[in-house]
């Protein structure tokens, strides 16, 4: 009578013991696992959809998109969105705004190691706000002394700093003490004092300062040089002084100039790229849709969310306001329309002659309340909010699923540790007995 091996009789016997219930459990894990990484695909398209609504519908931008144009570059340019007017208008250049520049009248021999006293305040203050430094808190390592590094160091970091950059320039082997403003204009320049630091060449070389440059505000007019309508900015991007225009000024004209003829009107070609790029966002989505919905066939596998709620009633609302009427027209009356396979397509004649003809139709279509973009954006933000939303909603009830099957999959390890362990004690027994018998077998020759 042959002995066997109690390890592997064990571990076979408890296997089998639980085998079925691993199985079906890591099956049921696959498939929701599954399910989330679909889901997570959609939502990240109808994302990516949602994103092309926005951007054809907000404050700034809708469907219509509109072109600046300057006659001469170099002075001005332009950007105009989707509320500005078509028009032409006269623009002259006669000042850019200009950040203030200083520099301190420090010792000739300063460097960034020279020491500075560690007493006494350093006040900068810019546009009404004031950073009164005190200067026993620039020593930083607490050795009982400050250099002009740490001074550069303590005005950039200080939280209330109101707009003051600090510099240590090096030209024609001297260094130099500089303070600029961020912001550009007269009302940004930079005032500076220092008082009760005992240390009078200190305090002397922040009276004693020189502009590098000085603070100016940009000057346009509307119209000529003189006559027209003359604005003032502290920055050099005008915005709103013609309606849904900005207007950044880089050079200045010379007196006695031609004014720059800035025109405004429909920018066909991004219109049109606009409305292609929501084309690809919707059938990108409506692809995604499809890949996991599918019923499946003799060559195609069932869809992991075939059948499944949360898209079935994406795909129906969706549906419903693209197939719509809004302002009394629809997406097929301007070449947009839908063909038997769901995919969304554009007809470019049929579309550039409702820009030509109509565009103020066109507009009120996409754009306003109610309207396309708006009953789209409306319809997909009940699915896409991040805490309440109804995908994350969905993830977080597979995901628990998936936690409860792990609470399973830990019970089942327990189980076969303890057949395993019974197993063990019963073969090993067994093994013992026949060891013993075997034995007492050979003494009988």
């Amino acid at each position: 009578m042959s002995s066997f091996d109690p390890i592997t009789m064990a571990t076979n016997l408890a296997t089998y013991d639980v085998q079925p219930f691993q199985q079906r459990y890591q099956m049921q894990a696959d498939k929701y696992q599954a399910q989330i990484t679909a889901l997570g695909k959609v939502e990240s398209a109808l994302r990516e959809f949602r994103t092309a609504v926005t951007n054809m519908n907000s404050s700034s931008s809708n469907i219509i998109k509109n072109t600046a144009t300057v006659s001469q570059e170099g002075f001005l340019s332009a950007t105009a969105n989707a509320s500005a007017m078509a028009g032409s208008y006269q623009v002259f250049v006669e000042q850019v705004a200009t950040a203030h520049q200083l520099s301190t009248g420090m010792p000739a021999d300063l460097d960034a190691n020279t020491e500075i006293p560690t007493t006494g305040t350093l006040d900068l203050t810019v546009d009404g706000k004031t950073l009164s430094l005190d200067l026993s808190t620039v020593d930083t390592d607490g050795d009982g002394k400050a250099t002009m590094a740490d001074l550069v160091s303590a005005i950039n970091n200080d939280p209330d700093n109101p707009g003051v950059n600090a510099t240590l320039v090096r030209s024609n082997g001297q260094t130099h003490f500089m303070l600029s403003s961020t912001e550009t204009g007269v009302a940004n320049s930079v005032n500076v004092s220092a008082s009760g630091t005992g240390a009078s060449w200190f305090e002397d070389a922040f009276t004693n300062t020189s502009n590098i440059s000085t603070p100016q505000d940009a000057v346009i007019w509307l119209g000529a040089e003189g006559s027209g309508l003359k604005l003032t900015n502290s920055s050099n991007t005008f915005t709103g002084v013609i309606d849904g225009v900005d207007l950044t000024v880089s050079k200045a004209q010379v007196s006695g100039e031609q004014p720059l003829t800035l025109t405004i009107g429909a920018d066909d070609e991004a219109t049109k790229e606009q409305v292609n790029a929501f084309i690809d966002a919707y059938n990108t989505l409506m692809s995604t849709m499809d890949e996991y919905t599918g019923i499946g066939g003799e060559d195609k596998a069932r869809g992991v969310l075939a059948s499944d709620p949360t898209l079935r009633s994406i795909e129906s609302q969706l549906t419903s306001i693209i197939r719509g009427e809004y302002n009394g027209m629809r997406l097929s009356e301007v070449g947009i329309e839908i063909d038997r396979s769901g995919k969304m397509t554009l007809d470019a004649t049929k579309f550039e002659e409702a820009q030509k003809n109509n565009s103020a139709a066109l507009e009120a279509m996409f754009n306003g309340d109610g309207n396309l973009l708006d009953s789209i954006d409306t319809m997909v933000d009940p699915f896409l909010k991040s805490t309440t939303g109804l995908f994350k909603t969905r993830k977080d009830s597979l995901q628990q699923n998936i936690s409860r099957i792990d609470d399973k999959q830990a019970t089942l390890e327990r189980k076969y540790d303890m057949a395993y362990s019974r197993y063990l004690k019963q073969f090993t027994q067994m093994n013992t007995l026949m060891t013993q018998m075997n034995q007492t077998m050979s003494m009988f020759g």
